[in-house]
């Protein structure tokens, strides 16, 4: 570790943890609380950066003063962090995290969604459970299933997006771009201390969204024929 990076070692420890909860997040985003969950770290881990920075370079020569601007534009004109600040204060503060969920059922190719209805998963439901609803309910309309023709070659999928409010963008893009942002701000400090920016740009470990967004039932002709 270089002699830079030492002086900001906690919050890069922190910022480590902030990518490893992202990971968490797409593994876990059809399992409903264990995706609020990481959500939470991720929020709690990304908001105590700054903090840590200051702390940690309060008695260095020239950085409280530059860092004042530096730390406002990541916290009140970005509006992003904003709504990260915004989130985690409600946690502590006032509740727990209920991010809004929507989904649909769709025949997928790849990631060419074939045909696709719109279907009602609560933000506290598995996806797993939700299918389960989805085939039971084929059962009785037998036309649903018929219409999204699931074969071999085009799998049954529920595709699911999760939002946090106020944003409208999809939470795996949303707090990616938020981490790229503070990555930014980092680099900042890095240089403004002599050391080396950060490589701009996600690290080649996060993957395309919809790998985690569409969830495939390949078994679907079995699950039709277990439910009752």
């Amino acid at each position: 570790m270089s002699c830079v990076h030492k002086k900001i070692e906690a919050a890069l420890d922190r910022w480590d943890e902030s990518h490893w909860y992202l990971h968490q997040i797409e593994e876990h985003y059809h399992n409903a609380d264990a995706l609020r969950y990481s959500m939470n770290a991720f929020i709690r881990s990304l908001r105590e950066i700054p903090d840590m920075i200051a702390m940690a370079l309060q008695n260095h020569e020239g950085f409280p003063a530059w860092h004042k601007p530096i730390r406002k534009s990541l916290e009140k004109e970005d509006f992003l962090f904003s709504q990260i600040i915004r989130h985690r204060n409600h946690i502590v503060h006032k509740s727990m995290l209920k991010p809004k969920s929507k989904a649909f059922v769709a025949s997928i190719r790849g990631y060419t969604i074939k045909m696709q209805f719109g279907f009602y998963v609560d933000p506290f439901e598995d996806s797993d459970l939700a299918i389960e609803r989805f085939i039971k309910m084929s059962k009785s309309n037998p036309t649903l299933m018929q219409a999204l023709s699931p074969d071999e070659v085009q799998a049954l999928a529920l595709v699911r997006e999760w939002h946090i409010e106020g944003y409208d963008e999809e939470i795996i893009e949303s707090f990616r771009n938020s981490w790229l942002r503070v990555n930014e701000y980092l680099s900042e400090i890095m240089v403004f201390l002599g050391g080396d920016a950060f490589p701009t740009g996600l690290p080649p470990c996060f993957k395309d969204s919809r790998n985690f967004r569409y969830k495939k039932y390949h078994d679907f002709q079995a699950r039709l024929y277990t439910f009752t």
